[in-house]
């Protein structure tokens, strides 16, 4: 199939001369791309993995007293209006 791109002179200037010094046309070149983008697309994410939430630990839960259990907005808004109130 025959496919017509518009993409910047400038880029389209050093895929050629990398292409030339590999010995490559333009066209294999922009085909290898595609097909390394269509395999990368098939593989999982790494970042994707699935959550444990029955086990998840917040990135800096370390930092959080001991304790402390509840991490609701609820509780979080309570103990900061707690701490306004107290007198100083």
């Amino acid at each position: 199939m025959k496919a017509t791109f518009q993409i910047p002179d400038e880029l389209y200037r050093e895929v050629k001369a990398e292409s030339a010094r590999e010995g490559r046309s333009v066209r294999d070149v922009a085909i290898s791309l595609f097909q390394q983008w269509l395999r990368q697309k098939k593989q999982p994410s790494p970042l994707a993995s699935p959550v444990d939430w029955q086990n998840f630990q917040p990135p800096l839960s370390h930092l959080l007293p001991d304790k402390v259990k509840d991490h609701s907005t609820d509780t979080i808004r309570k103990s900061i209006t707690r701490q306004w109130n107290e007198p100083s």
